[in-house]
């Protein structure tokens, strides 16, 4: 892991996707080596480094990347549920 600078500017996505710009402070537990990988910033809530982008173009790229992670995964989802309806009227079809 490369050596973070502080202070520093990032952008966050909030739960909403909105893009949000902060000002990072300092490593969240500067004397545990256990959250090395959290940041905290000067509104006091702590970000994992992987989910801070340096600016508001990367912040909403990563956004657009997640959401095409989940149309994926609903993608997949709705081919196994395909699956399973087609099983359950195979068999009933057998039955009658």
């Amino acid at each position: 892991m490369s050596k973070r600078q502080y202070p520093r500017q990032a952008w966050v996505l909030l739960p909403s996707f909105k893009p949000k710009e902060l000002t990072i402070t300092q490593r969240s537990h500067p004397y545990s080596s256990m959250f090395e990988s959290w940041d905290l910033a000067s509104d006091g809530k702590s970000y994992h480094f992987e989910k801070l982008h340096p600016n508001k173009d990367a912040a909403i790229a990563a956004g657009r990347d997640l959401i095409e992670k989940a149309r994926a995964n609903i993608a997949k989802r709705q081919e196994t549920m395909n699956k399973r309806i087609a099983a359950l009227d195979k068999a009933e079809k057998g039955s009658k």
